[in-house]
């Protein structure tokens, strides 16, 4: 009985250790799992490589060359802006003319016959059978007759026989019969029985308007003519640009028809009404055309300088548009960066015009402006994309195994606009 009590007692104690030897095993191996994973710190840096506070930006030298950073300082420079548009030639107005009779009679003879010749001030043109310049010749050959008749008569008589002769001289005149014509009428005495007409006016003949053997009276058209020594161009300014535009402005133009040859002119109009389809204003420039190589409806190009002045500019990359404001950010030193609202005025030659905002000498960033912006908006939190932190806390509360899927996690935040800073900085951080 004894035996079998201390029998029973030995297997007690036997379960007893055994159950607290497993317990403690379940027990170690339960801490031993469930703590935190171990981090290494070995080359973990504490200061950040991108930091923003507000409007001001601080960029390590790291950051600043993989963002590449690129500054330049505000100047005072002279400016021209150049506009380059398009244009269509055209005749000048106020060179076209037309050639009409003053007589009336039969057209027998032209002397121009197509269009497109020259004609010369006072070239003969035409030959006409016209009594009306027949009647003319006669009435004078007779006051000659008279005159030279009545010389001796009374002072009265000789006074008024030479007016007649005048009258009847001012009739041919009016006839558009020239000194030497009515000189050799003079000289010969004999009447001829065609009038030669002659141009009034010069220039290039663009329509004819009469055959041989049409019967013309005074006041007819005979010749449509233009001065083509001198022709218009009309072009399109936008109206951005025409605030630049005036009267007397020197235009250079070019044509693909003769390379590496321009022609000059002078902005003579500008019209007063805006296209409301295109946003642009018809601008009339008047050129001069040696040789007439200029035809009337060829298409040129025309490039116009406006002269803006000294004026304090900065480089066009400089500026950040966000369309309510015109954004630079300014180095206050070799890291540190602060955004500033300026007023501009005009571009041109690759800068623009910076009309408040800014002092002469003021340094300004050119290159990766748009980035910096970016940590303005982010804060210095940008500065930790790409960072691990965020995920091992994450992580702490689960299995080692599962801190890859932690870490790919925190991939995400490296999408900002200073990534490859970001990123290269995270990668100093490996594991972290």
């Amino acid at each position: 009985m004894i035996e079998k009590l201390q029998a029973k007692k030995k297997l007690i104690i036997g379960v007893t250790a055994g159950i607290l030897v497993i317990g403690g095993t379940g027990y170690y191996y339960t801490t031993q799992h469930n703590k935190p994973a171990a981090v290494d710190h070995t080359g973990h840096q504490t200061n950040t490589p991108v930091m923003a506070m507000g409007d001001t930006v601080t960029l390590d030298a790291k950051a600043r060359q993989l963002a590449g950073v690129q500054t330049a300082q505000a100047i005072v420079k002279s400016l021209a802006k150049e506009i380059k548009t398009t244009g269509k030639i055209a005749m000048n107005e106020s060179g076209r003319t037309y050639i009409t009779s003053r007589v009336e009679g039969r057209v027998d003879e032209l002397y121009i016959t197509a269009e497109g010749q020259t004609i010369a001030p006072g070239q003969a043109i035409a030959s006409v059978y016209s009594p009306t310049y027949i009647a003319a010749q006669e009435e004078y050959l007779l006051s000659l007759e008279t005159v030279q008749k009545l010389k001796n008569a009374s002072k009265d008589i000789v006074q008024i026989n030479n007016r007649l002769r005048d009258a009847a001289r001012r009739k041919l005149q009016l006839l558009n019969v020239s000194d030497n014509d009515i000189a050799h009428l003079e000289h010969t005495r004999q009447l001829n029985d065609h009038m030669t007409i002659y141009a009034q006016f010069g220039g290039t003949v663009l329509e004819k308007q009469l055959l041989p053997g049409a019967f013309i009276m005074p006041g007819d058209k005979l010749y449509s003519l233009s001065d083509l020594s001198t022709v218009w161009l009309y072009t399109d300014i936008y109206e951005k640009d025409i605030a630049g535009i005036t009267p007397g402005q020197p235009v250079v133009v070019t044509s693909g028809a003769y390379p590496g040859q321009t022609f000059t002119g002078n902005v003579t109009f500008i019209n007063p009404v805006l296209d409301d389809a295109t946003r642009t204003v018809k601008v009339r420039v008047e050129l001069a055309n040696p040789g007439g190589k200029l035809k009337p409806n060829m298409f040129v190009n025309a490039n116009v300088q406006i002269p803006l002045g000294d004026s304090l500019v900065i480089p066009e990359s400089s500026l950040l548009d966000t369309g309510s404001r015109k954004i630079v950010f300014i180095a206050q030193s070799e890291d540190t960066f602060v955004k500033r609202e300026v007023v501009i005025g005009q571009h041109a030659d690759g800068y623009v015009q910076i009309l408040s905002g800014l002092q002469p000498g003021e340094t300004v960033v050119t290159a990766a402006t748009f980035l910096i912006d970016s940590q303005t908006k982010l804060g210095s939190l940008g500065s930790h994309a790409g960072h691990g932190g965020g995920g091992a806390a994450k992580g702490a509360a689960t299995p080692a195994p599962a801190s890859g899927s932690a870490n790919s996690g925190a991939a995400a935040p490296a999408k900002t606009p200073l990534a490859p800073a970001a990123q290269a900085a995270g990668g100093e951080h490996s594991g972290h």
